[in-house]
């Protein structure tokens, strides 16, 4: 850091310790936020410190007359940082513009806790520390979560202000009517849903149909696998959009799959499908990887599903022993990064052997953690028995629903061929490509 970065830094924290004491709206946004190791000027930490000591005492906010008060007892030494500190405050006289101190403020916490995130880091893999490791990434994800909102919300009287809230804001479908029923008004920013099933049932086909309707409505999609491999899931997905019996794919040219794509590839969203091994990936890691895709690719806001939760490590927890604990944690990770970015997120879970054959499967099956489904804002069950998988028969339970708060069952078919729902409401399966498995001569349908 440079003489000039010292003198902005000096400055700032001046301008921070001045504000806590004359405004009581700056005081309320960043108070629990800041901490006396952030300040490199001795004198300012000194008197942010009795700042906040004050307040914890006396639920107010001190005069200077009461931070001198304060340390009559105090050493020499503290008296004559304090004596320095008041002294520079009384000499500051321009007044900062409010927004840009409190962006400022931002910032200014966030470059401290991450910096000790570096320091702790560069600790661990010089003494082979995983724990403290572990420690560095855990600070390194509280400084990107770091945000001084000033907004107290809304108060009865703001009628005005909060009346168009009233009416319902639509969210995404999925043009599967027996869901859509379910899910009211759609799947709506800032959330994280799940698909819950015993192993084999069909928990990841379900993720890759879902996929499928969001593209046919123009919607990007970031599809994250930790089980199949990309191939895989591209092979369902090819099945699914182009109408094609998945075991034909092998057989089938290329260029017609090319010729089907540039057909339609106006009219569908943008698809990313990417590979993490089991355990080698977080929270942390896939804010990382939207953001680069954000920043390279220009893919903002994508519905984002992960296949699945489970297969997850988690940036705050360092072990899986408490599996209640560590797997909630991830779940409230994830649903942090969709609320920060705006997203809908899908991540199937997989309940335990009691749900297997079991079409009266509830929540309490739930093989990682409980603590999951309180995070999530919707959850449904697929069951289904040997007899009902040879025949594409699914039933489907919603037992979490934030969005239409309806928690019952229907019934509805999947045909495995082609990674589809066909749903029993109406007897009608979505709009797809048609045509294709005699060539690209019938044109494809939009939806809608």
């Amino acid at each position: 850091m440079n003489l000039e970065d010292k003198n902005v830094k000096a400055l700032l924290e001046l301008e921070v310790n001045l504000s806590l004491l004359n405004d009581s709206e700056y005081f309320g946004s960043v108070i629990h936020h800041l901490k006396k190791e952030y300040f490199s000027d001795v004198s300012q930490g000194v008197i942010f410190d009795t700042i906040k000591n004050h307040y914890q005492d006396f639920q107010e906010i001190p005069s200077l007359k009461d931070i001198i008060i304060q340390h009559k007892n105090s050493d020499q030494k503290t008296k004559d940082l304090v004596k320095t500190g008041i002294k520079e405050l009384n000499t500051q006289t321009e007044q900062v513009n409010k927004d840009l101190l409190i962006k400022q403020t931002e910032l200014f916490i966030k470059d401290a806790i991450f910096t000790k995130a570096i320091i702790k880091g560069a600790d661990a893999l010089g003494a082979h520390n995983q724990e403290m490791k572990m420690e560095s990434f855990a600070l390194a994800e509280e400084s990107v979560k770091v945000s001084l909102d000033s907004d107290f919300g809304v108060f009865l009287e703001d009628i005005d202000q909060v009346f168009e809230e009233f009416k319902e804001k639509p969210g995404i479908k999925l043009n599967i009517p027996s869901f859509d029923n379910m899910i009211g008004q759609g799947y709506t920013p800032k959330t994280l849903h799940s698909a819950m099933a015993a192993s084999g049932v069909g928990k990841s086909a379900a993720m890759t149909a879902f996929a499928v309707q969001f593209l046919l409505q123009k919607k990007d999609v970031v599809f994250v696998s930790l089980e199949m491999s990309e191939a895989e899931v591209s092979k369902r997905i090819y099945a699914n959009l182009y109408d094609v019996n998945i075991s034909s794919l092998p057989d089938m040219e290329k260029e017609v799959i090319k010729a089907q794509h540039n057909q339609i590839k106006d009219h569908i969203g943008q698809l990313v499908i990417k590979e993490f091994s089991a355990g080698g990936l977080t929270p942390l890691g896939l804010d990382g990887y939207l953001n680069k895709l954000q920043i390279e690719k220009n893919i903002k806001e994508p519905l984002v599903i992960i296949d699945y939760l489970g297969l997850m490590a988690s940036d705050r927890m360092k072990n899986a022993d408490n599996s209640y604990s560590y797997y909630g944690s991830i779940a409230e990770e994830l649903r942090a990064i969709a609320q920060k970015r705006n997203l809908v997120m899908f991540t199937p879970l997989q309940l335990n052997r009691n749900a297997i054959n079991n079409t009266e499967a509830d929540q309490s099956s739930l093989s990682e953690s409980m603590k999951i489904l309180m995070t999530l804002d919707s959850a449904f069950i697929i069951s289904q028995t040997p007899e009902m998988k040879d025949t594409g028969k699914m039933k489907i339970n919603f037992v979490k629903n934030r969005m239409a708060g309806k928690t019952w069952s229907f019934d509805i078919s999947f045909d495995y061929s082609k990674f589809r729902f066909i749903d029993n409401l109406n007897d009608s399966k979505p709009q797809g490509i048609k045509g294709i498995d005699t060539g690209i001569d019938a044109p494809w349908t939009p939806p809608g």
